[in-house]
């Protein structure tokens, strides 16, 4: 998809701005809190919702409370011919949201419709942040490919929520023999919604490690390597043969009634996708220990690109890719490759210092300033 252009009104501190876009880059200069990121996320919210998780009521600007909230996307398929409107807009606090003039319940319905890749810096956390966090991108990233995944997950924790029940109130003279009768249920739930969620994160992974360890090369010029592997706390191992579904089912009840004695103690369950990691590798040394900081973000860029790139080829369409901040700790190599070989996607950057755009060949930018956009 292409976005053409965007109106903008009462959003956060951007009191009214319109834009029109270039079909491949388009890179927005300032300092900081000039209103760059609100208006990435002012696209964001168009497009499935905010990449910032917060209420509608934040949009609305501090100093007009009573203002009302309008964004207005369009947008064209890939193949640039139909145009089409996204409207989102706040008004005595109520939230509407229109895609070409039907009215939608929610913007994240849009999610997954209107395919979007975002980097923001608090990605870094995904290489080196807590493995929940690297969890949950997985689990999105199938998401955005399948539905089906979430129902699967959302089963899968509602097992595990009541086996922790169970194992957080038993009684002090319950025997391991009758507390396990009282887990076979949720065992079961567990081990069965557990090997598909793990089927939907190994599928997109073995996409993400080969794309990511391309664009972390071409990155770096060949330079450095990008590693990934997948931990499973059940399984041991990320080479899973998901054809035999009952020899992994006997294995993961096996798994979760092996540590029954240390859960009675703990109160919680030991084992199961809930305790599942990815680590990342840089030259073969961990990134969450070793890597510097222009690594990391080099690392997540990849990460995300790759994600883009799985889009591509699974969904047949090319998603828009917004990186916000990505340049900063990049050294003249990496900031070369992301304002000029990122290719088949429409690319919005933001950045602070004119200077990383010395090698710019291409595409629109404008200087931002207090909310408002002067393309240069």
């Amino acid at each position: 998809m292409i976005i053409k252009k965007i109106y903008v009104r009462n959003f956060r501190n951007i009191k009214e701005a319109e834009l029109s876009f270039d079909n491949d880059l388009n890179i927005f200069i300032g300092k900081n809190a000039q209103g760059k990121t609100n208006l990435m996320e002012a696209l964001s919210v168009c497009l499935g919702g905010s990449f910032r998780h917060v209420r509608f009521s934040q949009y609305i600007p501090s100093d007009d409370q009573k203002a009302d909230v309008l964004i207005r996307l369009n947008f064209t398929d890939d193949d640039n011919i139909r145009e089409n409107v996204v409207e989102y807009s706040v008004s005595g606090g109520k939230v509407s949201v229109k895609y070409n003039g039907l009215k939608m319940n929610d913007a994240a319905e849009l999610y997954g419709v209107l395919k979007y890749v975002v980097f923001i810096p608090e990605h870094l956390n995904l290489i080196k942040g807590s493995p929940e966090l690297r969890r949950n991108y997985l689990d999105d990233v199938a998401v955005m490919q399948t539905k089906t995944h979430l129902k699967k997950l959302s089963r899968y924790n509602r097992g595990l929520k009541q086996r922790n029940n169970i194992l957080s109130f038993i009684n002090p003279n319950v025997s391991a023999a009758e507390l396990s009768a009282q887990l076979v249920s949720w065992n079961e739930i567990m081990a069965g919604e557990g090997i598909n969620v793990t089927y939907g994160r190994l599928k997109y992974f073995s996409f993400l490690k080969e794309y990511a360890a391309d664009i972390y090369s071409q990155l770096t010029e060949g330079s450095e390597k990008l590693e990934m592997d997948y931990y499973s706390s059940i399984f041991k191992t990320e080479s899973i043969n998901f054809n035999n579904v009952n020899q992994l089912f006997t294995q993961y009840i096996a798994e979760l009634e092996k540590n029954l004695d240390a859960e009675m103690k703990l109160h919680y369950t030991l084992a199961g996708i809930h305790r599942d990691d990815v680590n990342f590798y840089i030259n073969g040394m961990a990134a969450r220990d070793f890597a510097s900081q222009g690594q990391l973000r080099s690392a997540a860029l990849a990460l995300k690109l790759s994600e883009a790139e799985i889009i591509r080829r699974k969904n047949k369409t090319c998603p828009v890719v917004i990186l916000d901040d990505i340049l900063s700790e990049l050294d003249h190599v990496r900031r070369n490759f992301v304002i000029n070989n990122i290719e088949k996607s429409q690319v919005f950057i933001t950045c602070c210092n004119i200077d990383d755009l010395s090698s710019l060949k291409n595409g629109k930018t404008w200087v931002t300033e207090r909310g408002t956009f002067t393309e240069v």
